[in-house]
């Protein structure tokens, strides 16, 4: 797993993401969504969408079959429905 220095995402309604690393299949991020919830770091993982949804980086559609990146903690985080594009993730500068 490749270590980044934190790159910092912005989303909707003050939602901050940092990667802080990152792999094929595996992130671990911060999470902080003002007035909802914080994790300091959580593990992601690479998966095909269940659900139709959007990305919380970019705003962008995601339909059933994308390939996205979902909180894989137990039990269900607050943010388990959360999704962000695999393909976004190619556009970032690697550390």
């Amino acid at each position: 797993m490749m270590t980044l220095e934190s790159i910092p995402l912005d989303g909707t309604n003050g939602l901050r993401i940092e990667i802080l690393e990152r792999s094929d299949t595996t992130l671990v991020i911060r999470w902080v969504e003002p007035g909802r919830c914080h994790y300091g770091e959580q593990r992601w993982r690479r998966r095909s969408a269940h659900t139709s949804g959007t990305c919380a980086v970019s705003r962008r559609k995601i339909r059933r079959g994308d390939a996205v990146f979902k909180p894989a903690e137990r039990p269900a985080p607050s943010n388990a429905s959360a999704m962000i594009c695999a393909e976004i993730l190619g556009a970032l500068p690697e550390a």
